[in-house]
């Protein structure tokens, strides 16, 4: 009776441990999600915040951050050689580190042009521009746009850290469980987490991408004096000659297009001897009925007289 009192006690025991633990992990996956729904909360906040009222998470980025500043530049330049220009042009681009991009080049009688993107790192583009306004014969335009993103790459590298933050979070929960319904759940956050953090990474990524390269459109073109030449007319003779040529090709054409044409030739003979046949027909049939209407007429005058 005494071992069977002992044993319940542990039994007891045992279960009241497993529900304290469970409770504590149910628990801590509350306050994780507590956490998130807080997280981006802050982050709504920060994102309507003005500058000089964000929050200190914010505050404590600008110090480390440096400003972000994209810039770009459009540019048209004429040349008084279109092929010694561009060699000086590809030159001044690799000794500035840059490289092309794209580009498309146009030809007409009055002038020849090419259309070309190129990027460069942010530290060689106010020399790459000077450089290339320099080899030109005269510059039409220059315009410098500069655009700051660094409000928005804090944001982005504050939302990164709070879920990197959360991300080890979870992890850590995901150690402590042992219920393969808590494991589920926690895998499922984790995997909305890290695609979540691959997706401000990749912004930031592109942010400093456009910051480190700047683009700059340039468009150099040659202009070139319009000559008329006359273009070379075939002699008389020549032309006579021609003459008999493309009649004779188009007596030839309009005799294989009767050939072509039988079946309308076949169909209107068949269609021209049945109308004459009918006409004959009814021709022949208006006669005898003439015939028989005076052979009645006299049946009647002779049936006359003799009565």
């Amino acid at each position: 009776m005494k071992t069977l009192r002992i044993c319940f006690f542990l039994a007891l025991l045992i279960a009241t441990a497993g529900c304290t633990k469970k409770n504590s992990l149910n628990s801590e996956l509350q306050k994780s999600s507590h956490m998130d729904y807080r997280t981006e909360e802050a982050s709504t906040v920060n994102d309507i915040a003005s500058a000089g009222s964000s929050s200190s998470a914010n505050v404590s980025a600008t110090n480390v951050v440096e400003p972000k500043i994209i810039r770009t530049a459009s540019l048209s330049i004429e040349v008084n050689d279109y092929q010694l220009a561009r060699a000086k042009i590809d030159s001044i681009i690799t000794l500035n580190k840059g490289y092309i991009v794209s580009e498309s080049f146009q030809e007409t009688d009055t002038q020849k042009g090419n259309s070309i993107s190129i990027r460069v790192p942010s530290q060689n583009f106010d020399n790459l521009l000077k450089n290339l306004a320099e080899s030109a014969k005269r510059v039409d335009y220059q315009n410098i746009y500069a655009q700051d993103v660094t409000e928005e790459y804090i944001d982005v590298k504050t939302r990164l850290n709070n879920k990197l933050q959360l991300e080890k979070t979870y992890l850590s929960l995901l150690r402590k469980a042992q219920n393969m319904d808590d494991i589920l759940k926690i895998e499922n956050k984790l995997a909305e987490i890290r695609s979540e953090i691959e997706s401000e990474q990749g912004r930031l990524n592109y942010i400093d991408h456009q910051v480190n390269l700047s683009l700059i459109s340039l468009y150099v073109y040659q202009k070139i004096d319009y000559k008329f030449i006359p273009k070379q007319l075939p002699g008389f003779w020549q032309r006579i000659k021609e003459g008999f040529h493309w009649g004779w090709r188009g007596l030839l054409w309009f005799a294989i297009l009767l050939v072509k044409l039988w079946p309308l030739w076949l169909l209107s003979t068949i269609a021209i001897i049945s109308y004459k046949k009918i006409k004959s027909w009814l021709k022949n049939r208006k006669k005898k009925e003439k015939k028989e209407k005076k052979q009645q007429k006299k049946n009647k005058e002779t049936d006359g007289l003799q009565q």
